[in-house]
C-alpha cells in the first residue's frame, strides 16, 4: 500500500497484523455473512432500487464473476470502475475482486479529464458504470474516456438504461442459480487476498491500497463509531472514495449493520426512509453537518450517529456540533482519522 506514515496508517498495519477478519478478501467475507445471515438485509437502494439479502449479494457477486469470463479479462488487469452509492456498484466492486481482477475506484463528480487521465494512469482494460444518474446519460463521459485510453477493450454499463456500443451486464438483473455443492469448490476462483484496490484522486492519479489494510481502518472506525447491527448505515457518499469505501460497505459488512444507499439526494425521499427504518447511523459528505443541525437530525434521535467523510481540499468552516447531538465522527476521503474533529464531536456524545 502507499501510504504516508501517519498514526492512522501505523494503527491500521497495527491492526491488520493482529485481527484475524483482515486475512480475508473482501469476497470472501461476503460469502461468509450469506452464511451467517443469509436472509437478513445487506444492501438495499433506500429511494425505490433493489434490496439484497446476503446470501442473494453472494449469489449475485457470483454471477458478476462468472460472467466477466465472457470477456477475456486476465486475472490482474485493471478495470476503471465509476462508483455510485448503489447497490450495482457494490455488487460490481466485489465481483471484480472475486474474479482477481485490480478494481480502480472513480468517485462521483470526478471531471473526464481525470476519469481520461486515470484510465490512461492504471492501463485500464475496461471502464464500467452506470448508463445514468439521476436520469443524466453518462454515455458521452464513459465514451469520450475509452477514446482516449487505448488500453480500454471494454465499456460495461450496470444501466438503468444503456449505453451505444457498450456491454449490458445482465448478471445483475437476475439472481444466477447456485451451483451443485458437488461442484462449488470447482467454481471457487483463486483466493484473492492479494488483490489491491485502486482508487482515483481529483487529479485522476491512482492511489493503490491492500484490502488488508482497508479492513483494518473499517474496523478501527467501526470500534470509534460504535456501529453495530442494531442500527442500519444510511450512506449518502459514495464507496468510490477509501472513507465512503470503508464508513459504508465494510462497516456494513464487518458490523452486519444492514446497508441502505441514498442516491441521487432527494431531501424529502431521505427524511421519509429515516422515518420508515427508525433511528439510524449516517455516513455524509461533512459539508452538510450544518444543513443537518439545521434540519434538527442531529438531536431530533433520529441518527444515533454520524459518521462524516471530509474531502481533502475542503476548508475549515467553523462548524460546531451542539452539545446534545449525537456521536460524530469525522474521517477523510482517504479514510484517515481526523483528531481534531474528533475531539470535539466527543463532546457531542
Amino acid at each position: 500500500m502507499t501510504t504516508s506514515p501517519d498514526p492512522a496508517a501505523r494503527q491500521a498495519a497495527a491492526l491488520s497484523r493482529a485481527h484475524p477478519l483482515t486475512m480475508f478478501g473482501f469476497d470472501a467475507l461476503i460469502s461468509g455473512a450469506a452464511k451467517l445471515r443469509p436472509g437478513r438485509i445487506a444492501a438495499s437502494d433506500a429511494l425505490g432500487g433493489e434490496t439484497l439479502d446476503h446470501a442473494e449479494l453472494d449469489r449475485r457477486v457470483d454471477g458478476f464473476r462468472a460472467e466477466l469470463r465472457d470477456y477475456d479479462l486476465e486475472p490482474g488487469e485493471r478495470v476503471l470502475l465509476a462508483a455510485a452509492p448503489s447497490v450495482r456498484s457494490l455488487t460490481a466492486l466485489i465481483g471484480l475482486i472475486a474474479a482477481g481482477l485490480e478494481p480502480v475506484l472513480a468517485p462521483l463528480g470526478l471531471s473526464p479529464q481525470a476519469l481520461a487521465a486515470g484510465a490512461r494512469g492504471v492501463s485500464a482494460a475496461a471502464l464500467i458504470g452506470p448508463a445514468s444518474i439521476a436520469g443524466e446519460s453518462l454515455e458521452e463521459t464513459l465514451l469520450g474516456v475509452a477514446a482516449t485510453a487505448p488500453s480500454i477493450r471494454l465499456i460495461g454499463s450496470l444501466g438503468p438504461g444503456t449505453i451505444d456500443g457498450a456491454v449490458c451486464l445482465g448478471s445483475l438483473d437476475r439472481v444466477p442459480t447456485p451451483p451443485p455443492a458437488w461442484d462449488i469448490a470447482a467454481e471457487r476462483p483463486p483466493p484473492t487476498r492479494k488483490v489491491t484496490i485502486g482508487v482515483l484522486d481529483q487529479f485522476g492519479a491512482p492511489r493503490f491500497y491492500e484490502q488488508s489494510a482497508l479492513l483494518a481502518r473499517s474496523l478501527a472506525l467501526v470500534a470509534e463509531a460504535r456501529v453495530s447491527g442494531a442500527a442500519p448505515l444510511v450512506a449518502l457518499c459514495s464507496p468510490g472514495t477509501i472513507g465512503g469505501l470503508i464508513a459504508g460497505p465494510l462497516a456494513s459488512l464487518l458490523s452486519g449493520a444492514p446497508l441502505h444507499f441514498v442516491s441521487p439526494f432527494d431531501a424529502d425521499g431521505f427524511l421519509a426512509h429515516l422515518d420508515a427504518i427508525g433511528p439510524a447511523r449516517l455516513v455524509a459528505p461533512r459539508a452538510i453537518l450544518a444543513d443537518l443541525d439545521a434540519a434538527g437530525l442531529l438531536t431530533s434521535g433520529a441518527l444515533v450517529g454520524c459518521i462524516a467523510i471530509a474531502r481533502p481540499d475542503e476548508a475549515e468552516d467553523g462548524f460546531r456540533a451542539p452539545a446534545d447531538s449525537c456521536p460524530i465522527v469525522e474521517v477523510a476521503a482517504d479514510g484517515a482519522a481526523r483528531p481534531a474533529a474528533r475531539e470535539w464531536a466527543r463532546t457531542a456524545s
